[in-house]
């Protein structure tokens, strides 16, 4: 749960786009929490974690998960959490594997391991020539989406660095120095 915060950061200002003091207050909870939340200083409690994901409208699997991406999937939403696959992926199935009912209804088998495509990966996918071609197109997706996902943690790293406050109030040497000099000829 290294990530949780990051995931709680973007959530709020990149996809709600919201104060921390409306999300707070949405929630029913004070500001400072949300901001501890957001820091890293502190975790969710059981009942915390459902009111964000309802709120976010994400699943505590992508919340939780290190090894999801910052940027929430189809597949990551509460409201979608029933279905096997998103609506607007795409799935892999073998040769064979769809039916057609006698009304036209085509139906799929999804098995386990089945490899599945946004809408952009699968317009890639329909160009490849080959197996290779396909592997390769899969593997340069896997280091593409890695290669994002990392840039966007840097970046709300920074963000989120620079919103810190520091816990007291830091008094310049200098200051403190001819304060004593004063205090010392008075």
């Amino acid at each position: 749960m290294r990530r949780l915060h990051l995931k709680l950061f973007y959530l709020r200002t990149r996809i709600k786009r919201e104060a921390q003091g409306v999300t707070a207050k949405t929630l029913g909870v004070r500001p400072a929490t949300m901001s501890h939340l957001e820091q890293g200083r502190s975790q969710p409690t059981l009942a915390m974690l459902v009111a964000l994901c309802r709120h976010y409208d994400v699943t505590p699997t992508y919340l939780l998960d290190d090894d999801r991406p910052i940027d929430p999937q189809s597949r990551d939403r509460w409201s979608e959490r029933d279905n096997v696959v998103a609506r607007g992926n795409w799935l892999e199935v073998p040769e064979g594997a769809m039916v057609t009912t006698h009304d036209g209804v085509r139906l799929v088998a999804v098995q386990a391991g089945a490899r599945y495509f946004d809408s952009s990966a699968q317009a890639q996918r329909m160009t490849c020539p080959n197996a290779a071609a396909a592997k390769e197109l899969e593997a340069g997706l896997v280091t593409s989406a890695r290669s994002r996902d990392g840039e966007l943690e840097a970046t709300l790293t920074r963000e989120l660095l620079g919103q810190r406050k520091p816990r007291t109030k830091p008094v310049a040497k200098s200051v403190l120095k001819s304060a004593l000099a004063q205090a010392a000829q008075g």
